[in-house]
């Protein structure tokens, strides 16, 4: 292996973040590209020393996409850090580095699974110590279903202590994939989220919440992805669900909208709570209805809820809050508890 110098380290990484740069102007989505990147950023570090003892230590970052690498500023030793380790806290580390598990709950239940005697305060603990030394780092989305959901990742540091002990490399965290299925975390842990939920109600077969590898595929070359496909219990009739909050211009909603509508005949959106349903997804899909006219439609329904909502009712038909039926009319024929309409 060879020597390598902090300056010479700092030119190759200077020169990688220029391909980076060159490759978001290029695509936006090539996240492939973007994480492979920061693995070369990451090796490069590991070249610095074969002993693993110190370590260049980039600045921190909470997104896991985020570009591989940022200006380097100082020198650390990992022994410091290795010294504030308890059993607990490298316990947990392993389970992170090793599985990429993330949410709280999952890597305390892995925890749990080991060694039935951690006490959730004692692991909570192990986090916080964790990412107050900037081993982990932690990160909480909104979400409607589990709004005090702790998410957490490798940080450099931390990338670099689990090389030294295990003379390995760390998995990619699970919000890697997440945000490369889902573009974020908010949606793609409410995807996951819902998907759960709908799981739970035990009146699908199965059900999938990463379906990229799974479109829905049409004759002229165009394919649907669905946020969530259900497989009825029949096993062959399936049932879709998008977690939509509302952010697409009109153009692109009613592009998805029509796709939706060749793939089936029963159009379910989940808004994150009553307020984005209300100003942002509401206004979508009855401009879409309007654009397309009574004429295109012929039995079809378009609903709208939240997760709130499915959670109270499982899938009843008072969990939907606003049902259009266009073929009848442009105007909802249904909304349920939604005084503020009015």
């Amino acid at each position: 292996m060879m020597d390598m110098t902090v300056s010479q380290l700092n030119l190759i990484v200077s020169g990688l973040e220029d391909e980076v740069k060159f490759l978001k102007k290029r695509d936006k989505t090539r996240s492939d590209e973007l994480y492979d990147l920061r693995k070369k950023v990451e090796m490069l570090m590991a070249q610095f020393d074969l002993q693993g003892s110190r370590v260049m230590q980039p600045r921190l970052y909470n997104d896991p996409m985020k570009k591989p690498s940022d200006v380097l500023i100082h020198a650390v030793n990992l022994h410091d850090f290795e010294d504030k380790f308890d059993e607990t806290m490298w316990k947990m580390f392993e389970i992170i580095a090793t599985t990429g598990k993330a949410r709280y709950t999952d890597i305390a239940r892995a925890l749990y699974e080991q060694d039935p005697s951690f006490a959730d305060s004692r692991l909570r603990r192990a986090a916080k110590a964790l990412t107050e030394m900037n081993v982990i780092t932690k990160t909480t989305p909104k979400l409607p279903l589990t709004p005090n959901a702790a998410f957490y990742s490798i940080a450099e540091i931390g990338d670099q202590l689990y090389r030294k002990r295990f003379k390995a490399c760390p998995v990619p965290s699970e919000m890697v994939k997440v945000i490369k299925e889902h573009d974020n975390l908010e949606h793609g842990y409410g995807i996951l989220d819902l998907a759960q939920l709908l799981a739970n109600s035990k009146q699908f077969k199965t059900v999938y919440a990463f379906n990229r590898d799974r479109p829905v595929k049409f004759n002229n070359g165009t394919q649907y992805i669905p946020d969530v496909t259900c497989v009825n219990l029949d096993g062959k009739t399936k049932t879709y669900f998008e977690y939509e909050r509302g952010n697409h211009p009109q153009k692109s909603f009613n592009e998805k909208c029509d796709k939706m509508r060749v793939a089936t005949r029963v159009l379910n959106f989940v808004a994150p709570n009553r307020q984005e349903l209300v100003k942002k997804l509401y206004p979508l899909v009855q401009e879409w209805v309007k654009a397309r006219g009574q004429s295109e439609y012929h039995d079809y329904l378009i609903r709208l809820t939240t997760p709130i909502e499915l959670r109270k009712c499982y899938l009843s038909e008072h969990s939907w809050l606003v049902v259009f039926d266009p073929s009848k009319s442009v105007e909802p024929t249904s909304k349920i508890n939604l005084d503020f309409f009015s």
